[in-house]
C-alpha cells in the first residue's frame, strides 16, 4: 500500500528520525473546517481513516517522568512504533519533539514482544484521522471521543501560516498530548470510542 504523502514515512522508509514541530487546536466539528481546508486549496493527503494507539512505559514510570513516549499505532493497515524524546530549550508555543519512527509488519507481534521486554501498555487511544497538505504544513483533522481537534504540523513560520489562514493564532494552540487533554476532561482509563 502506498503510504499518503503528509505522513512521515513513506512505502519506501521503513525508519525516520525527525524533529516534530505541532500545536492542536480545539473545534466544535470538524466538516467546515475540512470544507475550508478544500475552499483554501490544501490537498487531501490521508484518508479518515480509525487510527489506535497503545502507549507503553515500565511499571514504574521510567519513560514518563523522563517525558519519553513509546507508541505503537495502527491506521489502516499500517502499523507503526515511536519514540518521542523532548527537545531540551524548546519551550515556546509549540509542542516540539525528536520522533523516531519504524513500520512494523504486525501490531499484535510488536505489543507481545514490548510485553515481553518488561513494558506495559499503560494508555489506549483512539482517534479518527484525515490529512491535508497546505503551505508547507500537515493539517490533520482528528476526532476523538474528547472532542475534535486540528492538528498542524510543520516549521513555526507553516504553522502560523496556515492557522492564520484558519482564523486562529497562538493563543488558540494547545500543546498538550492527548493523554493530558483527556485527563483534564475528567477522563479515566483508556480514551476509546463505545465498548
Amino acid at each position: 500500500m502506498r503510504w499518503p504523502a503528509c505522513w512521515s514515512l513513506s512505502a519506501t522508509v521503513s525508519t525516520e528520525k525527525r524533529l516534530e514541530t505541532e500545536v492542536k487546536v480545539s473545534v466544535a466539528s470538524l466538516p467546515p473546517w475540512r470544507g475550508q481546508l478544500i475552499a483554501l486549496g490544501a490537498e487531501r493527503c490521508a484518508p479518515r481513516l480509525l487510527e489506535r494507539n497503545r502507549v507503553f512505559d515500565t511499571p514504574g514510570g521510567a519513560l514518563r517522568n523522563g517525558g519519553v513516549l513509546l507508541r505503537l499505532r495502527r491506521y489502516g493497515a499500517r502499523n507503526v512504533l515511536t519514540v518521542k524524546t523532548p527537545v531540551p530549550g524548546s519551550a515556546s508555543v509549540y509542542k516540539v519533539r525528536d520522533e523516531t519512527e519504524i513500520d512494523v509488519p504486525d501490531f499484535a507481534v510488536m505489543e507481545k514482544m514490548l510485553l515481553a521486554i518488561g513494558f506495559r501498555a499503560c494508555f489506549t487511544y483512539e482517534k479518527f484521522r484525515e490529512g491535508f497538505r497546505l503551505d508547507g504544513a500537515q493539517v490533520l483533522l482528528d476526532e476523538t471521543p474528547i472532542g475534535c481537534f486540528i492538528e498542524i504540523e510543520g516549521t513555526p513560520p507553516a504553522i502560523d501560516r496556515v492557522a492564520a489562514r484558519l482564523g486562529f493564532s497562538r493563543d488558540d494552540y494547545v500543546r498538550d498530548s492527548y493523554h493530558r487533554l483527556f485527563l483534564l476532561a475528567g477522563g479515566s482509563g483508556d480514551m476509546v470510542f463505545g465498548p
